[in-house]
């Protein structure tokens, strides 16, 4: 695994002596590098074996003896955009610690375009009781059709939230097979006919060129107005069509923790269309989300030190 004693690990964010101490307990014979000592010893570079969270990309054609790099983050798209990480033979880890806080995200936008809560919101800003015109439309969600695209850890939590609601979930993966989580599991190619089965579809998808523009004008208009939820990535959804779809009611609503582009520029449709909830992509943000991503790599790096498959590996094919 390496000449030294003990891998040779660059830390790229900020650790305490107590994350510290953790590190040497998984991996005791470590030597630890810090961005300082590595910016004053150039050379060090190509001792690197191990790297958390992220190298930074002057630096990937000279880590040769590279092996693992374990990300803080569950997307990888911004990573594998840079040719020499994609074609370098490290492996790469991310963290599955999104589920929570991304689920009710999803969900808490759903609620709020199913039963009004944001037209009560702008009513409540004007001071006004607008009983007539936030009931009318209104909708409930028990015996309808939640459709989950991306049916990973984060997928599976919405999908037993929208049980919970008394709803029939079905599920897009890239492989359709059966899977505890939903009552259906159909391919890609199936989307037409299980959105227009669906009243509320949510994207969690990540980038890659099987996803872009996952919806587009033929997926928009089989909807029937649906509410359409994305947390995952904002290519997934061509967005003039969608902008077109809101105005003319194929889509009820819309919820977008992502956008395309991103950030949404001023101005920009989206921000004045009534039926649409945006957030600026924290979705995945919670409190201790340092320290529990932090866990992921040192659990990996005892597994790393004790010859076991590590965890959350990433398909650099796939990408994700």
């Amino acid at each position: 695994m390496s000449s030294h004693s003990g891998p040779v690990i660059l830390i790229t964010t900020k650790v305490g002596d107590a994350q510290e101490a953790r590190i040497r307990a998984a991996a005791p014979d470590a030597r630890i590098l810090r961005e300082a000592e590595l910016a004053a010893k150039p050379a060090l570079v190509h001792e690197i074996e191990i790297c958390y969270p992220r190298l930074p990309s002057a630096l990937w054609k000279k880590a040769e003896k590279l092996l693992w790099l374990q990300s803080s983050f569950a997307g990888m798209d911004s990573l594998l955009a840079l040719p020499e990480a994609r074609q370098h033979p490290a492996v790469f880890t991310n963290v599955h610690i999104h589920a929570n806080c991304i689920a009710e995200h999803l969900w808490g936008m759903a609620l709020m375009l199913t039963r009004n809560l944001h037209k009560s919101l702008r009513a409540q800003d004007s001071g006004k009781w607008e009983t007539a015109l936030v009931s009318e439309g209104v909708d409930t969600l028990a015996g309808k059709t939640l459709c989950v695209a991306g049916l990973g850890v984060i997928g599976a939590h919405c999908a037993a939230l929208g049980r919970a609601f008394g709803m029939r979930v079905i599920g897009i993966t890239r492989h359709a097979r059966p899977d505890s989580s939903a009552d259906e599991v159909v391919g890609p190619e199936k989307r037409r006919e299980v959105f227009a089965r669906s009243r509320i579809i949510m994207l969690i998808l990540p980038d890659t060129p099987d996803t872009k523009c996952f919806v587009d004008k033929s997926e928009l208009d089989v909807m029937h107005g649906a509410c359409l939820l994305n947390a995952g990535r904002g290519s997934s959804i061509a967005t003039d069509q969608l902008v077109e779809a809101l105005r003319d009611g194929r889509v009820r609503g819309a919820g977008l923790d992502v956008t395309d582009p991103e950030p949404l520029p001023p101005g920009h449709p989206l921000w004045s269309i009534p039926n649409v909830i945006i957030t600026p992509h924290y979705g995945g943000v919670h409190p201790g989300y340092d320290e529990e991503a932090f866990s992921v790599f040192c659990s990996n790096l005892e597994r790393w030190v004790n010859g076991r498959p590590l965890l959350n590996v990433v398909d650099k094919t796939a990408g994700y």
